[in-house]
């Protein structure tokens, strides 16, 4: 858990596409209500360069957006204050460990650059699947037929 939640913080850093969170905005789970655990300033904000028309799919919005450039820890104080961008992000927060470990890192900058860079190498180290051992994926989320 401790490497998921600290590689995590990758996304205090890029962009994101607005169907990739819009339904957070207009269709939470199928209620057509936003998601009640996303602040409504940043619901408001976002509603704005994401409004609910097929053509903004592919506008960008920045995944930390107090520091969309730099790498810092402020992506978990978004965490902290209901302001992820992702549902995926935002949902660290619902496990007591997790929510502790991105409390932690929203306080202490270094805990996070320590336990970041320890996990990034654990990640390098996992190796390369090559050939029929492995594929790269059309699609992040299903396995290529």
């Amino acid at each position: 858990m401790k490497d998921v939640v600290a590689l995590s913080g990758a996304h205090t850093i890029g962009l994101a596409q607005c169907f990739t969170f819009k339904n957070r905005l207009f269709d939470f789970k199928g209620t057509g209500q936003p998601d009640p655990n996303l602040d409504t300033s940043l619901a408001s904000s976002l509603k704005t360069s994401c409004p609910n028309v097929a053509k903004s799919n592919t506008n960008l919005n920045s995944l930390d957006m107090v520091t969309t450039y730099m790498f810092d820890n402020a992506y978990y104080k978004n965490l902290v204050n209901n302001a992820g961008l992702l549902e995926s992000d935002q949902a660290l927060m619902s496990d007591p460990r997790a929510a502790k470990m991105v409390n932690d890192y929203s306080m202490y900058p270094y805990l996070f650059y320590g336990d970041f860079a320890a996990s990034m190498v654990k990640l390098g180290n996992i190796g390369i699947i090559t050939g029929e051992n492995g594929q790269i994926r059309r699609k992040c989320s299903q396995v290529n037929v």
